[in-house]
């Protein structure tokens, strides 16, 4: 634990650095609001800092710059969130409320709406699916012998697949097959819903089961695919132009983007809230960066994830502000797709 004089000290330090890049010495912080003490007890808490890991000095008569477990310690313990632009949460709203009538329309334009106000990398998932189950299922006849087979997760996830038909498809046989096919199939787990599952499920169906062959695989296809978290990446290039990222750290970053399985691997083990810098992600080719992680949530419950790549030396209170309000308005969004 840390006295309350040399948490203010250390939460100057480091907000000073992500803002100026540049150390800070004993004399700056004297002017330091409510600190009340002389330069040689400065001094001396600033040596304790460094002494325990959270500071570090560059040059001998320099000043002092945190050092990874400093910023970490502030991140944790001493940060405080800033208020958005009500102008900014607006664009964010009407971003969002204008995406589309799907979760995945939703994560595409927020992970794109965050790199446009951010100027960074953003990432959005899609819930991970281990454990997710059907929600409802909806048949929509498109033409004569074709129709659309669409199906919500409990998760949020919106898949839909056309197929046709060997009969014609009217109004009277979609109800038919919409109610059969839910009262069947609602709180089914994706992961048990395969060939042996639907085989058994049409031979309860009797002779409904004559109609029924093409939708049964159209389902079975649709609960292979949403088992797979899908990604939206946006914004990958303008790491290559940030200033406070060199050109090694850059190319790390875009480098581990590509990797779309390793960055939902990184993101899928993110439980609520996480800022990852450099190493604490586990690669090394975010050695140079920051990862601000968020879940969003559906039904209270946290699902996909919303994340922001950036430089360690960030405005981090005003990027998760905007993350964590993202987040929220992701979520309510589809919230409303799920429950209608």
């Amino acid at each position: 634990m840390l006295a309350d004089r040399k948490k203010r000290i250390l939460a100057a330090i480091v907000e000073s650095f992500l803002s100026t890049g540049e150390p800070i010495g004993s004399k700056a912080l004297m002017n330091l609001e409510g600190l009340n003490c002389s330069s040689a007890t400065i001094r001396n808490d600033m040596a304790d800092l460094t002494a325990r890991g959270y500071l570090t000095q560059p040059h001998t008569s320099a000043g002092r710059v945190p050092t990874v477990k400093g910023c970490r310690y502030y991140i944790d313990n001493l940060m405080q969130a800033s208020p958005l632009n009500p102008r900014l949460r607006d664009y964010i709203d009407m971003r969002l409320m204008k995406s589309g009538d799907t979760p995945e329309k939703i994560l595409r334009e927020a992970a794109n709406v965050l790199s446009e106000i951010t100027n960074l990398a953003a990432v959005t998932t899609t819930p991970p699916a281990e454990d997710a189950r059907i929600h409802r299922i909806r048949i929509v006849g498109i033409g004569r012998h074709t129709a659309m087979a669409v199906v919500v997760t409990t998760t949020g996830a919106c898949k839909s697949s056309l197929f046709r038909t060997s009969f014609v498809v009217t109004d009277e046989i979609t109800d038919v097959f919409d109610m059969t096919l839910n009262k069947a199939l609602c709180g089914v787990p994706l992961s048990q819903i395969n060939r042996g599952f639907m085989q058994t499920l049409a031979a309860s169906f009797r002779e409904l089961a004559l109609f029924l062959p093409e939708v049964l695989v159209v389902i079975m296809e649709i609960a292979e695919k949403a088992l797979v978290t899908e990604l939206c990446i946006s914004g990958t290039a303008k790491l290559l132009f940030i200033p406070e990222l060199d050109t090694v750290s850059s190319r790390g970053a875009i480098s581990f983007l590509n990797d779309t399985k390793s960055v939902a691997k990184l993101l899928s083990k993110t439980k609520e809230s996480r800022i990852y810098m450099g190493f604490e992600s586990g690669y090394s080719e975010l050695s140079g960066v920051s990862v601000i992680a968020l879940r969003y949530l559906i039904g209270g419950t946290p699902a996909g994830s919303i994340a922001l790549f950036a430089p360690l030396r960030s405005d981090y209170p005003q990027l998760i502000s905007i993350v964590k309000y993202t987040a929220e308005i992701v979520s309510s969004l589809i919230d409303e797709l799920v429950d209608i």
